[in-house]
């Protein structure tokens, strides 16, 4: 009897434990095969440790055996903390309709709300509630299997509605010359030159002679397709525009960035570059971080290491630890964003310090670079160093980002001018600050490139970011560069 009792408690224990691991794969379901790794693993392992080891803890300052019991108090008290963003939605909801100051804490009420739930549960646990103990048991082996179900049955690709006639863009190699390496760099929330000088009152001359020197030309009163960064860069992967012109998505362009990067999905850019012979390789940001997506387009090779923050990050996000961990950080004057953001958002920086390896990949490569800046959070001052600037509507925030990116783009070519001399490289960005007072505005973007003696630029069409990928594929392959026209 006490056999069979122990094995109830330890398989409840476990599946209990287990429920909010079920719960992230299957909100991030697209992404279990990148998710299931040994970061992820490792993340259970030391968790159910921790647990553990509280546990033992807990029960050594009790003189009676009191293990089980104390173990699945603990176990129920981590699986409501992951409970703490729903709640936290629910109660800032209900308080924002009654336009009360308490919205503002909905955080802190949420956790405390759970703590006092979790202490009126171990109470019953510890009072031996018949009830209590059949509902437990009844509820989370009903919710783990559902979830077990929910997650075996689904078809990763039932949200792509698929047809046989879907047409790709195609540059078929008429030239059959040597390719040569293509840099994109993409400056999120990067506004034009002009529209900066007029705002700051800073002559940016010294720059765009600069970059002239080194044969780039840049592009006046361009505006993007889109004006946000999800329609922009989906454009730039399909080489065309995603809405028809009733505004709804067309057939083929249903995947979105980044999702579109997904190993079983499709793209017209990618179709021509592997048609041509290119890898293609990423460097992304916190916000759409390559390892998340697509391991194989991952520019280091040691993304797949046992210590994954992204992940545990993504994972602990429903919980009230992540919060916790950045309130204590404040207190004690440690800012996160240095040490999260300030790396990983340098797009610019991670591809030079990976090129300075000699890491030169044997075939030609087209390099995407979404350097996060100067988009919010500002975190650097106008020599790059680090400093943090709260809000994302903050103007001095924003300059000190945008030269700053200036800065780091002039690096970027002197390096490139050297060490790849014969390259292709584009900056642009994917849509304008986020102070734009309208969407026209927001479509405004900074364009800078640099691309093959032989290509010839249009004064009639504007080069966005589409445009610029057909005509570096015209040139390439001696086709028709058939540009967009807005």
């Amino acid at each position: 009897m006490i056999v069979e009792n122990n094995l109830k408690n330890i398989s409840i224990i476990l599946i209990i434990f287990f429920l909010p691991f079920l719960d992230f794969l299957k909100n991030n379901i697209n992404e279990i095969d990148i998710i299931l790794g040994k970061s992820f693993f490792f993340l259970i392992l030391i968790l159910f440790s921790i647990l553990l080891i509280l546990s033992i803890t807990i029960n050594y300052f009790f003189k009676k055996k009191y293990f089980f019991k104390i173990l699945l108090s603990v176990i129920l008290a981590y699986w409501i903390l992951f409970k703490h963003n729903l709640l936290k939605i629910v109660i800032k909801s209900l308080f924002d309709k009654f336009d009360t100051i308490l919205s503002e804490y909905n955080s802190e009420i949420s956790l405390l709300l759970l703590i006092a739930l979790s202490l009126c549960i171990s109470i019953i646990i510890f009072k031996n509630n018949l009830f209590f103990k059949k509902f437990i048991f009844i509820f989370f082996f009903l919710t783990f299997f559902t979830s077990i179900f929910q997650i075996i049955i689904f078809d990763k690709e039932s949200n792509i509605e698929k047809k046989n006639d879907i047409n790709y863009l195609d540059y078929p190699d008429n030239l059959n010359e040597k390719k040569e390496n293509i840099y994109f760099f993409i400056l999120d929330a990067m506004q034009p030159i002009e529209e900066f000088e007029k705002y700051y009152k800073i002559d940016m001359k010294y720059f765009l002679k600069h970059v002239e020197n080194k044969n780039f030309t840049y592009f006046k009163n361009t505006s993007n397709i889109y004006d946000n960064t999800t329609h922009s860069l989906s454009a730039f992967f399909y080489l065309n525009k995603i809405y028809n012109d009733k505004n709804k998505l067309n057939e083929k362009t249903k995947v979105l960035y980044p999702s579109i990067l997904r190993e079983k999905n499709k793209s017209d850019l990618l179709i021509n570059l592997t048609n041509l012979g290119y890898e293609f390789k990423w460097i992304g940001n916190f916000f759409a971080y390559c390892p998340k997506f697509n391991l194989k387009y991952c520019l280091n090779k040691n993304q797949n290491s046992i210590i994954d923050s992204y992940l545990y990050i993504n994972f602990f996000r429903q919980s009230p630890i992540i919060p916790i961990i950045m309130k204590l950080g404040s207190i004690f004057n440690f800012n996160f964003d240095k040490y999260i953001f300030y790396k990983v958002n340098n797009g610019m920086g991670r591809l030079t310090d990976f090129l300075k390896q000699d890491k030169f990949i044997n075939k030609p490569t087209f390099y995407f670079i979404h350097h996060m800046s100067p988009h919010w959070p500002y975190i650097t001052t106008e020599d790059c160093s680090f400093k943090h600037y709260p809000g994302n509507k903050n103007y001095d925030g924003y300059k000190s980002a945008y030269l700053c990116t200036i800065k780091k783009v002039g690096e970027t070519i002197d390096f490139l001018h050297k060490f790849d001399p014969n390259s292709t490289v584009v900056f642009q960005s994917d849509h304008n600050w986020v102070m734009s007072r309208n969407k026209k505005e927001k479509k405004m973007i900074f364009s800078l490139m640099k691309v093959n003696e032989s290509c010839n630029f249009s004064k009639n069409v504007t080069m966005h970011n589409v445009n610029t990928l057909r005509l570096i594929f015209s040139c390439m392959t001696g086709n028709n560069p058939n540009y967009l026209i807005n």
